[in-house]
């Protein structure tokens, strides 16, 4: 890599390892990166020829333990050997016995990746996200693109989002999610996932505010952008975990997987919800005279479940009491799973509500919008009759 802002050029031991050298000199000295803060441990001094194409350069190197990548070609060589750097055909050219020698460059920073691995030992409790201290190898960015890898994911049953991050002194901070009823554990040097240079098309911000704390324990940070998952129940992770069984292909499984964790209030059953919408149903009945129907007959067993019923749409605002004129029967039917569901003849009302009259779709044109695609799915609401309010004038109508 070349680095004109470098003032020497710099090897690691592993990369020197695969050179036929001289024996090092050895010494004590430190190096001090662009940024001011990371310094570099330099274990030797050595002198290597560089081929440049056809054109043979001696070079003076420091060897260093360890550093962002193998080897950075420095201002020092490029003054010797007056180097220019011509960035509109991607060439750099050095001045030989021949007048000067070009050379094409690669512009890799696209491909060039790092693994981001945990430091500790990790524990992340039930339902909890946890911040990681991690480690790259880079000595320090404002900020790079990180992508979890999916096999982690999977094999360790956790949830991590893709992100931006900033990495000072080869460390970063990032989010675990747990979504499951038992604690995980992260093993040491565990590849949570991969940084690369900001892409052009995000558009974001930093998620995390570079932490005070040297620990990994679990903290709060300033979360500028983030999705917040609120504790579930654990009925509601069986009902993702049901809804999920069929999926075969493990990445698909995880990424489905986190959607719907980050919509995971619309899976919980434990409790009654309702849509909050401005929008109203009218039932238009014109001058008809209020319809009441007499109540069907039922036992005992039907009338206390009924009761119950009621009692438990009270409590929840899903009804409220009523002395209209209107009325219609209710129908007590057993579910499945041995639940009641409630239904309400409206047969009558319906015969004196006006019909809007509007062109039905055909199957053609309700599959076409279907073709092309891979993934379906539906949506269905729970009670789905109590998600729409009803225009106040129109309530009495519904009367049981």
């Amino acid at each position: 890599m070349i680095d004109t802002g470098a003032t020497h050029s710099f090897l690691t031991q592993s990369a020197l390892s695969t050179l036929y050298h001289s024996v090092i000199p050895s010494c004590d000295r430190i190096a001090q990166l662009g940024d001011g803060q990371i310094t570099l441990k330099i274990v030797g001094e050595i002198q290597l020829l560089l081929q440049f194409d056809k054109v043979f350069t001696r070079l003076n190197v420091l060897v260093v333990k360890t550093m962002n990548t193998d080897f950075i070609l420095g201002s020092d060589w490029c003054t010797s050997n007056v180097a220019r750097i011509d960035y509109e055909n991607n060439q750099v050219s050095i001045r030989s016995s021949n007048g000067r020698t070009f050379m094409p460059y690669h512009k890799c920073i696209d491909s060039l990746t790092r693994d981001v691995k945990s430091i500790n030992v990790i524990h992340i409790p039930p339902r909890e996200s946890y911040t990681v201290q991690a480690k790259v190898e880079l000595s320090s960015a404002d900020t790079v693109y990180f992508s979890p890898v999916d096999v982690t994911q999977s094999d360790k049953s956790i949830i991590m989002s893709p992100s931006l991050l900033h990495i000072n002194n080869y460390t970063t901070y990032l989010e675990v999610y747990n979504p499951h009823d038992y604690a995980c554990t992260l093993p040491m040097n565990t590849v949570l996932g991969r940084v690369t240079h900001t892409l052009y098309h995000v558009h974001s911000c930093l998620l995390f505010d570079t932490p005070r704390r040297s620990s990994s324990l679990s903290y709060q940070h300033p979360i500028i952008n983030a999705i917040e998952i609120e504790p579930a129940s654990s009925t509601t992770s069986k009902t993702i975990d049901q809804l999920l069984a069929h999926i075969q292909n493990v990445q698909d499984k995880q990424q489905l997987r986190f959607i719907l964790q980050q919509h995971i209030k619309i899976f919980d059953m434990s409790k009654v919800t309702q849509a909050n919408t401005h929008i109203q149903h009218t039932i238009n009945t014109g001058d008809s005279l209020p319809i009441s129907s007499r109540p069907y007959p039922r036992t005992i067993e039907q009338r206390r479940e009924l009761q119950d019923e009621i009692q438990k749409m009270l409590q929840t605002n899903q009804i409220r009491p009523s002395n209209s004129p209107w009325s219609s029967p209710v129908i007590i039917c057993k579910k499945q799973d041995g639940s009641i569901r409630f239904l309400v003849d409206y047969r009558k009302l319906n015969s004196a509500t006006k019909k809007d009259s509007f062109p039905q779709p055909t199957t053609e044109e309700l599959l076409h919008p279907l073709g092309g695609h891979c993934f379906y799915t539906k949506l269905d609401l729970k009670s789905g009759y109590f998600q729409l309010p009803i225009h106040e004038t129109d309530k009495e109508k519904q009367h049981l």
